[in-house]
């Protein structure tokens, strides 16, 4: 199974899970001739391009920026009514999965994306006829047009046909009638798929988003129960991330300028204590101790079109890092923010130019990236498949800027001090 398709399938397994809360047997056949009220929603935006890269800013075939799409998607969501307790948590949100499809006006270099998601839209605050309300989406893109030296020379912001899709924004609902609903807001959008191919500089959008929602059989009405007091408790985690990554280098020989790009493995193994405070938010800190083959790396390239791997410094790979943890919770599904930052990790010691060409028919070599930095940063999904076993996905960056790799989590917990959960 290729990697961007098993992507999707552990999106669409960690947002499914969502829906799987406990529910007491008594209630189970009550709940199969009861199912919950279905939604669509069309919505359509334009907006701007950042100009994150080069290729962008208007170095490219048609030598035009490229800095406003046009996008429309359309959602099938679940709306929920509370008889599960994390949906009044979260003030009775609409979860499911979309399709999404954006125009650059530039189909010869950049193609014509498309992403299949999943998605949550939970209220900040809900009145009896509106909401502000916040939305994630997370999916897999896949049409683009990538980059080749041959016949895509110039397009260095995405290296692969298909990338990861994540989608954030605000927006404002209202209530029209019993059957529509009529939302505005905005979105931050981004396309990567996290240096797993290369050149990966990535596309970031903003824009205003326009949206028509239509809830089959009347919206629902609301289940209120007593929210049972959360015991707070203790978890200790240990968790195993594997990661792949490449590093792409330009290379000129005699004038003529290609590309090439050698994949390295990421390992790493974490340690730490978090407290869940409540039934929602949970705090924590650890150590994170990994092997990533790519730092400190570069390439010999002779005569002969013959790559050798060389490492700068003394080829230690070895990392220690110290991280504060963040998550939100959604019953068996977690949101993930980790800041962290090296406590012992070799000195940067690539040199800016690896090796300058000074003879007739000698190779030069340069590193199209910038240096990593001290600190790190995870953003991501874990899922508890069972009680104190989870998988994850995770975006690895690092100061607070810069995606560097996708890292696939496996964890075990243990926990004390037992609370009453519903």
């Amino acid at each position: 199974m290729k990697k961007s398709t098993f992507a999707l399938l552990v999106f669409t397994i960690l947002f499914a899970g969502i829906a799987q809360a406990h529910q007491p047997v008594a209630d189970s056949t009550k709940e199969k001739k009861n199912r919950y009220r279905k939604s669509l929603r069309l919505f359509y935006q334009a907006g701007s391009v950042l100009p994150t890269n080069d290729f962008l800013k208007g170095e490219n075939e048609s030598g035009q920026v490229i800095d406003y799409f046009q996008a429309l998607s359309f959602q099938y969501g679940i709306e929920t009514d509370g008889r599960k307790l994390w949906q009044q948590l979260y003030n009775y949100p609409t979860w499911g999965f979309g399709f999404y499809g954006v125009n650059f006006f530039n189909d010869d270099e950049l193609g014509s994306p498309s992403a299949i998601y999943a998605f949550i839209n939970a209220p900040f605050v809900r009145f009896k006829k509106w909401s502000i309300n916040y939305e994630v989406g997370f999916g897999l893109t896949y049409n683009w047009v990538p980059f080749d030296q041959e016949t895509n020379p110039y397009q260095y912001a995405i290296g692969s046909k298909r990338t990861v899709f994540i989608d954030v924004g605000a927006n404002a609902d209202i209530n029209l009638g019993k059957n529509f609903n009529l939302t505005a807001g905005f979105t931050f959008t981004h396309f990567s798929n996290g240096a797993t191919k290369v050149p990966n500089f990535g596309i970031n959008m903003f824009a205003p988003r326009l949206g028509l929602k239509y809830i089959f059989k009347e919206r629902p009405e609301f289940i209120r129960q007593e929210k049972p007091k959360y015991l707070k408790e203790w978890e200790f985690v240990g968790v195993f991330s594997p990661a792949v990554k490449e590093l792409g280098f330009m290379l000129t020989e005699s004038g003529d300028t290609s590309y090439v790009s050698e994949t390295y493995g990421i390992f790493t193994v974490s340690a730490g204590i978090q407290r869940q405070v409540s039934h929602k938010t949970k705090f924590g800190a650890g150590l994170d101790i990994g092997w990533d083959d790519s730092y400190n790396s570069y390439i010999h390239y002779d005569q002969g079109h013959t790559t050798a791997r060389v490492d700068a410094g003394s080829g230690n790979k070895l990392a220690v890092g110290f991280f504060g943890s963040f998550e939100l919770v959604v019953h068996r599904l977690s949101v993930v923010i980790q800041p962290g930052w090296y406590i012992y990790r070799e000195d940067w010691q690539v040199p800016d130019e690896m090796y300058e060409a000074t003879q007739p028919g000698e190779t030069s070599i340069a590193i199209p990236r910038r240096i990593p930095g001290s600190s790190y940063q995870r953003l991501g999904l874990k899922y508890h498949v069972f009680e104190n076993v989870f998988l994850g996905i995770n975006i690895r960056a690092y100061d607070f800027s810069i995606a560097d790799y996708i890292e696939w989590t496996l964890g075990y917990r243990v926990k004390w001090q037992k609370s009453y959960r519903k």
